[in-house]
C-alpha cells in the first residue's frame, strides 16, 4: 500500500494542504498553514497561514512562488520574505523526486495501526519510522539526527492517495499535513511588491 501511495503521490500535479504544527519546533515560524500547492508548470503554492511575528500570532495570505515567500497582511501590499525555505516551503512536497513519494517509500517496519475516516475519506492508518534525510525534505526544521517518528493515513480504496502525513520530533513537537482536492486546477502567480 505504501507503494502504491508513493506512485500515486509522484503523479500528483496539486493538492490542497492543510498543515498544523504542535510543540515547538526552532526556526519554524509557521505553525498553521491551510492552500493549495502545484508544481505545474513549476513549484509553487497560496492560502492563509498563522505565524509567529514578534512573539505572538499573526494570520497572513501567502504566496511561495519562483523559491520565494511573500506574504499579505492587507488587501493588494504583499512584502517580499525571500527564499520560502527559511519559513516553510510548502512549494517543493509534491517533487517526485525529494518530497512526499519519497517518504512513503522510506519507512522502516510499516505496521498496520487501524482504520479511520479522515476528511471524509476511508484511510488505514500506518505507523513506522522514517529516515532524518527523509523527514527533513518534507520539514526541514525538524530535529531529526535518526529515524523519525512517521505515520501515514492512506486512501484504502481506489488510488491509495496520501490523505494525512504526521512527523513527531520528539514527545511534544509534530507537524502534520492533511491532503484533499487531489490534482484540481490550481493557479498561482507572483504577487506585486
Amino acid at each position: 500500500m505504501l507503494k502504491e501511495s508513493s506512485a500515486a503521490t509522484a503523479e500528483l500535479d496539486s493538492a490542497h494542504l492543510t498543515m498544523t504544527v504542535t510543540g515547538d519546533i526552532d526556526n519554524l515560524p509557521i505553525t498553521a498553514l491551510d492552500g493549495d500547492v502545484t508544481r505545474v508548470p513549476d513549484a509553487a503554492a497560496k492560502g492563509y497561514a498563522k505565524i509567529a511575528y514578534r512573539g505572538g500570532p499573526a494570520y497572513v495570505r501567502f504566496v511561495m512562488f519562483g523559491g520565494d515567500l511573500y506574504v499579505s497582511q492587507s488587501p493588494r501590499r504583499w512584502v517580499d520574505y525571500g527564499p520560502a525555505g527559511n519559513f516553510y516551503d510548502a512549494a517543493n512536497i509534491l517533487s517526485p523526486d525529494t518530497g512526499l513519494a519519497g517518504l512513503l517509500t522510506d519507512f522502516v517496519d510499516p505496521e498496520v495501526s487501524g482504520r479511520e475516516t479522515v476528511e471524509g475519506v476511508h484511510t488505514v492508518r500506518i505507523t513506522g519510522e522514517v529516515s532524518a534525510k527523509a523527514a527533513k525534505r518534507i520539514v526541514p526544521q525538524l530535529k531529526a539526527e535518526k529515524r523519525t517518528s512517521c505515520t501515514v493515513w492512506i486512501q484504502e480504496t481506489g488510488d491509495h492517495r496520501l490523505v494525512q502525513v504526521k512527523l513527531a520530533s520528539g514527545a511534544d513537537d509534530a507537524v502534520q499535513l492533511t491532503f484533499s482536492n487531489w490534482n484540481e486546477p490550481v493557479t498561482v502567480g507572483r504577487p506585486r511588491v
